[in-house]
């Protein structure tokens, strides 16, 4: 091969191998053991493969999307539910009255759903609705699938077209809720709509439930279907699947080359803490050296500039790099296939990613801040609210610890106004009945994409089903790009019509992925006449 490569410094030449020695020597690591190190991290990028589903006929599932030529009939009934304004905007501040003008818009769009005796509607506390799909072979656990009927707040300055116009151009439906989540609620009912329009009497029995109060915590809706359910005889559920992450994005994760379909898994906490600093109320013409104002200032400030540390690997969103390797470039696969290596490397990297750096880490929200009375008055109380969305590898008192840690004056008082523990982590991986099935049914909908377990990093009302299972699924299936993401709870919110198409196929694929794995239900039954 000829001579080494000759470096110089200092005008003496030194070969690679007497750096490579001299490195090894300072940071106190044996040369084979680098060179084992670099072996085993290139063969792990090389041999790395995406956990595949080992449920067979889920493997073999061939299920039939939707047939019929009716797509744009689906896309102006959606533009229709858009239309109607049922906004949440404080939990005592509701478009109440929207909500049976919603109700009664699904009673006269969806005549087979609302005609067949084997599938029950309830009221629940007068503006959510429950609906019971009884199969045709009970004793298995049935399932839920949720959405929500109440969107947020959407101020028109900003829409290309009215929020609530319910507008069909260039291929797309625009208003508020086209994503989060009336698409999801008129997904489920075209979907199951059309199966039963094909003479189907699913063998399953299953639940449909749809809050009216999702974007306030679903104390009023969710909370009130639970005790419905109870009331109808059930004890457990097999699984619950519900909206989450709008996921189906291009160039989310670095180097990934197709669409990464994320199911959340797992789900934050919420950790409101109020910050009080007090003082003594004077005029502005002789102030004191420090005010409350000022104190709370710097304390906000610096939990702005001291994060809350990463604590990537902890949860699932470390499996999610495992997923989408074999998908990747090889630079790349190198860092998701070594995580116990490259762990710290990937934190830094995302720390301050919008859209990454939730996932790995607790974030910090300092939504508001109020103080004054008068333009010549020192106050003498400031306060502020700091919103955490806990991830599953901390505590709230490590978060507040950190926070006291941060502020570092305890003329600051920290108050908890509200709080929940983050979400149990659902099972997931070649062997878990209820994911494959969701997998199974996004491959069979979507081309090209990689499906991947995550953690959702914001709320839902799914909160209020835990006691029922041990299994929630978090899933938004619409394809968006990294440009849609800022419409999520904000302007032009819209999704095109072959998207929403997918989603009723999705659905639709869903039920009958459900139904196919019948008999490999859980073993777990309730009295055949309670279900």
């Amino acid at each position: 091969m000829g001579e080494e490569t000759k470096f110089e410094l200092g005008g003496r030449p030194r070969s690679r191998r007497f750096w490579i020695i001299l490195l090894s020597t300072i940071i106190g690591v044996p040369v084979f053991v680098i060179l084992i190190l670099l072996i085993v991290v290139l063969i792990q990028a090389a041999v790395i493969t995406a956990p595949q589903g080992n449920i067979g006929i889920l493997n073999d599932a061939k299920t039939e999307g939707i047939t019929d030529d009716k797509l744009l009939e689906r896309a102006e009934r959606f533009a229709g539910a858009l239309r109607i304004e049922t906004v949440s905007y404080s939990a005592n501040n509701q478009n109440l009255s929207e909500f049976p003008v919603f109700h009664q818009y699904l009673l006269d769009g969806f005549p087979n759903i609302h005609n067949r005796d084997f599938i029950e509607r309830y009221v629940v506390n007068e503006y959510s609705l429950l609906y019971k799909v009884t199969g045709s072979t009970p004793g298995k656990l049935p399932y839920l699938l949720a959405a929500h009927m109440d969107v947020v707040p959407a101020p028109p300055a900003n829409w290309k077209h009215p929020p609530f116009g319910g507008v069909i151009e260039d291929g797309e439906i625009w208003g508020r809720g086209a994503v989060d989540d009336k698409g999801g609620v008129m997904g489920i009912m075209e979907a199951l709509e059309y199966w039963l329009s094909q003479g189907v009497q699913p063998k399953r029995t299953f639940f449909i439930a749809f809050g009216h109060d999702e974007e306030i915590g679903g104390n009023n809706g969710a909370h009130n279907i639970a005790i419905q359910l109870r009331e109808l005889g059930v004890e457990k559920l097999d699984f619950v699947f519900d909206e989450g992450l709008i996921s189906m994005t291009d160039n989310i994760l670095p180097g990934v080359t197709k669409p990464a379909a994320l199911i959340a898994v797992s789900e934050k906490g919420f950790l409101y803490l109020k910050l009080e600093v007090t003082g003594t109320l004077q005029h502005s013409s002789f102030p004191p050296a420090e005010t409350p104002i000022g104190i709370l200032g710097r304390a906000v400030g610096k939990l702005e500039e001291h994060q809350q540390p990463s604590v990537l690997g902890t949860g699932p969103e470390s499996d999610a790099f495992h997923y989408v390797a074999p998908d990747t470039d090889y630079g790349t696969r190198i860092l998701y296939a070594n995580m116990w290596l490259f762990g710290p490397l990937m934190a830094a990297m995302m720390q301050n990613d919008r859209l990454l750096g939730p996932l790995m880490k607790t974030t910090t929200g300092l939504t508001i801040f109020n103080s004054g009375v008068k333009d010549n008055v020192i106050p003498d109380i400031a306060t502020a609210v700091i919103n955490h969305r806990v991830h599953p590898g901390q505590t709230s008192e490590q978060v507040i610890e950190h926070d006291r840690w941060a502020i570092g004056d305890n003329k600051v008082k920290i108050t908890v106004t509200g709080q929940m523990d983050p979400h149990p982590v659902s099972p997931f991986g070649p062997d878990a009945l209820a994911y494959q099935l969701i997998s199974t049914s996004i491959y069979q909908t979507f081309d090209e994409v990689v499906v991947a377990p995550c953690i959702m990093i914001a709320n839902t009302d799914t909160t209020h089903y835990l006691p029922f299972t041990e299994k929630v699924y978090r899933f938004i299936p619409t394809l968006v790009t990294p440009d849609d993401v800022s419409r999520y709870h904000g302007d032009n919110e819209r999704v095109t019509i072959k998207d929403y198409e997918r989603m009723v196929n999705f659905y639709f694929r869903f039920m009958q992925n459900a139904d196919l794995v019948f008999d490999l239900a859980p073993d777990d039954t309730q009295p055949a006449d309670e279900l």
